[in-house]
C-alpha cells in the first residue's frame, strides 16, 4: 500500500485493479439503470429536486438510487469496503477525510455514436475546482477544494465505452479554465504523461484534486458507460454546493 500511495503522491492517480467487491457494484448498476430510464420517461419537471438531475452530463447524486432499489446507505457505501482504500487515502492526504454522499454522483454515458444533442463529454477539468470562483482571466495560483474522488466503473470502458482519461502528473493547484484546452495541455505536458486506462467491474480509479482528467471517448465506442464517483473531504470542512467543474465567474 506504501508504493501505491507514493505512486498517488506524485502522479496525482493509481488504478486499483480488481480492488472492489462486484456484487455491491452490481446492485448500484441495477438502480442506475431504473434511476436513469425513469428520468428519460419522465419530464425534467417531474423529476424531484434532490436528484440534482444533470441533463448535460447525465448525473445524479448518489442518494437518489435509494428510490431505486438500494435499501439505505449502507449498501450505497458498500463498494468502497476494498481492503487498504481507507489506509490510502489516509497517507495520500495526511489525515482523516469522510465520503459526502450529496457530492457523489453516478452517471450514464452513452456510446459517441448515441450522444444527444443536449448532452456532452467532460472536458479537461480539475475536481479541486469545486466551488471555485474563477475570475475572468488567467493570474495568480488559485487555492483547490481539499478532496479526493474514488471513480468506480459499473461495467467495462475505456475501449468499447467511455472511459476516463487523466495527465498522470500531481498538480498543486488549478489551472485557469482558459488554460484547459486539449492542445494547450499537449504542448505543456509529455505524450507519456497522458493516460486512459480499461477498466472492468471492480477495478477502480484513486485520484487527487489537482488532477486533470477528463471523459476519454472515441468515435468507434458503441456502449453505454455507468460509473459513480465517491468523493471525499476533510471532515471540518463544508464541501460546498458549487459546479462540479472549473467555470469563470458570471460576466
Amino acid at each position: 500500500m506504501l508504493e501505491i500511495s507514493s505512486r498517488l503522491r506524485g502522479e496525482g492517480v493509481v488504478l486499483l485493479r480488481a480492488a472492489f467487491a462486484r456484487g455491491p457494484l452490481a446492485s448500484l448498476r441495477a438502480a442506475a439503470i431504473r434511476c436513469f430510464d425513469s428520468i428519460e420517461a419522465a419530464k425534467d419537471p417531474s423529476v424531484p429536486a434532490h436528484y440534482q438531475f444533470n441533463r448535460l452530463s447525465h448525473s445524479v447524486t448518489l442518494p437518489a438510487l435509494l428510490d431505486f432499489g438500494c435499501a439505505g446507505s449502507e449498501e450505497l457505501m458498500a463498494p468502497l469496503a476494498s481492503a487498504g482504500l481507507d489506509q490510502l487515502i489516509h497517507e495520500a492526504m495526511d489525515g482523516e477525510l469522510v465520503c459526502r454522499m450529496e457530492q457523489s454522483w453516478v452517471r450514464r454515458k452513452p456510446a459517441p455514436c448515441q450522444t444527444p444533442a443536449q448532452q456532452h463529454f467532460h472536458s479537461w477539468h480539475q475536481d479541486g475546482g469545486l466551488g471555485v470562483r474563477f475570475p475572468a482571466e488567467a493570474g495568480p495560483v488559485i487555492p483547490m477544494t481539499r478532496l479526493l474522488t474514488c471513480w468506480l466503473p459499473l461495467g467495462p470502458c475505456g475501449q468499447d465505452a467511455p472511459g476516463l482519461e487523466f495527465v498522470r502528473r500531481r498538480l498543486e493547484s488549478l489551472l485557469h479554465f482558459t488554460e484547459l484546452d486539449d492542445r494547450n495541455l499537449r504542448r505543456r505536458f509529455a505524450p507519456e504523461e497522458f493516460w486512459a486506462p480499461e477498466l472492468e467491474l471492480g477495478d477502480g480509479l484513486v485520484f487527487l484534486n489537482g488532477t486533470l482528467h477528463r471523459t476519454y471517448h472515441h468515435a468507434g465506442m458503441r456502449r453505454e458507460r455507468l460509473s459513480v464517483e465517491y468523493r471525499f473531504f476533510p471532515p471540518d470542512i463544508n464541501s460546498g454546493s458549487g459546479p462540479e467543474e472549473n467555470q469563470p465567474i458570471p460576466r
